[in-house]
């Protein structure tokens, strides 16, 4: 990879920055002296607000509003380990590997150190069992699910449930609880109709029980940590990788995260006591750690989850923290996760799924 492209000279201006920026697409640069030594970094959005907060002009020199001190580690001396810790706690996108006189030898991609490596999976076999929740009623589907239940739908040859049970095969995982509900007959009937390659055992509600209350229903039977996913998100990466930082940091809960960007359609208005308009910012863009919906837990929560009665998994996750259990995030990549649990989503990855 050619690195010079995401570098710019000390004396070029903040327009030739966003020239540089959107060439290599990845919304940031680094500012090089005339010997090559970093000395500082610049962001679009350190561009949006030097422009619009500031009211500076895009012939200013970019080392004037460029951060003075970018984040970086010395070569030889970082680890995948350390990497991944500062990837989790800041907003880095790439972080530069240098030398000891500060000239960078080579970047590295947030997006990169969390791509789900599926080479050797055969030696990274995971000895847990899964929980699918497949009881929803699956609204959002409309019209699909007025027809079939959600985990039905189909993706890539197979049903959604299938398509995620398969990723998990892959990892030596033979028994799957399928929490059923909603036409859960029909999810049944088609099971015992279909050649299965691992153990299924129904979980059925008698009456909805929300993205928490049927395990309750499994106390007693999983002795040790497991995996909860819905059965309309899907996931590219590394279970091994997962269950094992569970078990390092011994969590009673695990929920994997995942950071997400939204861009409100409208100018927002900062609006003071009397009425008065202090400022308008057109189309901000917010984001967010979000909870993806999925889960390694261990049978310690059982406790918490009331018998029979409608409880969420934020409700299980908040009564875990109030009662002192450690509840830690495992973050993964934007692109990691598809969510189809609405139809324009479903319609718009049944692409990637089929690549």
């Amino acid at each position: 990879m050619n690195i010079k492209k995401y570098f710019i000279k000390e004396n070029k201006t903040v327009e030739e920055a966003l020239k540089t920026i959107d060439k290599n697409g990845e919304k940031s640069c680094f500012i090089i002296d005339h010997n090559q030594k970093l000395i500082g970094s610049l962001t679009d959005g350190d561009i949006r607000r030097s422009i619009f907060k500031k009211k500076k002009s895009i012939k200013e020199k970019a080392i004037k509003i460029c951060n003075r001190q970018p984040k970086f580690l010395y070569d030889k001396k970082y680890s995948q380990t350390k990497l991944k810790e500062i990837f989790f706690k800041k907003k880095y996108d790439i972080i530069p590997i240098v030398d000891k006189n500060k000239i960078i030898k080579k970047l590295i991609f947030k997006n990169k150190i969390f791509v789900a490596k599926k080479k050797n999976i055969k030696n990274k076999k995971v000895n847990a069992e899964v929980v699918i929740m497949a009881g929803g009623l699956g609204t959002r589907l409309d019209p699909l699910t007025k027809i079939i239940p959600k985990p039905l739908i189909p993706i890539k040859n197979q049903t959604a449930i299938e398509y995620i049970a398969s990723k998990f095969d892959e990892y030596g995982i033979k028994k799957f609880y399928f929490s059923i509900g909603f036409k859960g007959n029909l999810i049944k009937a088609y099971f015992n109709d279909v050649r299965k390659k691992f153990k299924i055992v129904f979980v059925e509600e008698k009456k909805r029980l929300g993205t928490a209350g049927p395990l309750k229903k499994l106390e007693g039977k999983i002795k040790k940590s497991f995996f909860v996913t819905n059965c309309d998100t899907f996931y590219d990466l590394n279970f091994s990788d997962l269950f094992n930082f569970h078990s390092e940091k011994n969590f009673d809960i695990t929920t994997v995260v995942s950071s997400q960007n939204f861009i409100v359609p409208y100018g927002v208005c900062e609006i003071d006591k009397k009425n008065k308009i202090k400022k308008i910012t057109e189309k901000p863009k917010l984001k967010y750690r979000v909870n993806t919906g999925l889960y390694v837990i261990k049978p310690t929560i059982f406790k918490l989850i009331p018998k029979n009665k409608y409880f969420d998994m934020n409700e299980l996750i908040k009564r875990s923290i109030e009662n002192n259990f450690k509840v830690g995030a495992f973050f993964i990549n934007k692109g990691q996760w598809h969510d189809i649990g609405q139809l324009k989503d479903y319609k718009k990855n049944l692409k990637t799924f089929n690549e």
